[in-house]
């Protein structure tokens, strides 16, 4: 009877939110002591093997330009959503004042989004067991210049800075 208040006070204890603490055992035939295992798993999430686009050197094009990279997204949690920045303030590559709009898609299975800059993409899902993806990327971002706008533009040298922001769901 003991036994079973004890329990039953420990089992109220920490029902209650009180932080219950180890216990030791008392002298006797038998003895039993406590111990509290915690561990803690924050969230977290990684985006790895970026990298930069370089769509070449061109005087015209005979169709849109199109240019992709594959990137590793971890999540501890399994999900996750990018919102993506640009340097440029829009979907613009830009020379001096000079610039040329482009299209921007996040891939993650088998979802294709369209990016609205500032919009998360939401209801993604991650590697949530390895931080590398196990060296194959699980999602990637596509770039398309389309050939009317590259071919009106003046030559220059055009470049944006994307940034991609993940975050855990």
């Amino acid at each position: 009877m003991k036994l079973f208040k004890y329990a039953f006070v420990a089992t109220m204890v920490a029902a209650s939110g009180v932080a219950v603490s180890a216990t030791d055992g008392t002298l006797g035939t038998s003895s039993s002591g406590t111990s509290i295992v915690t561990i803690i798993k924050d969230n977290a999430v990684q985006i790895s093997d970026v990298n930069d686009l370089n769509m070449g050197n061109h005087s015209a094009l005979t169709a849109d330009e199109v240019m992709s990279d594959g990137v590793c997204v971890f999540s501890s949690t399994g999900g996750y959503n990018v919102t993506v920045a640009s340097a440029n303030g829009a979907l613009e590559l830009v020379s001096g004042a000079d610039a040329i709009p482009y299209s921007l898609e996040w891939t993650a299975g088998a979802s294709t989004s369209a990016v609205t800059l500032g919009a998360p993409i939401i209801g993604l899902t991650g590697d949530q067991a390895a931080t590398d993806c196990g060296g194959t990327p699980n999602a990637s971002f596509e770039v398309t210049v389309a050939q009317a706008d590259f071919n009106a533009a003046p030559p220059g040298t055009y470049t944006d800075t994307l940034t991609l922001l993940i975050n855990p769901e």
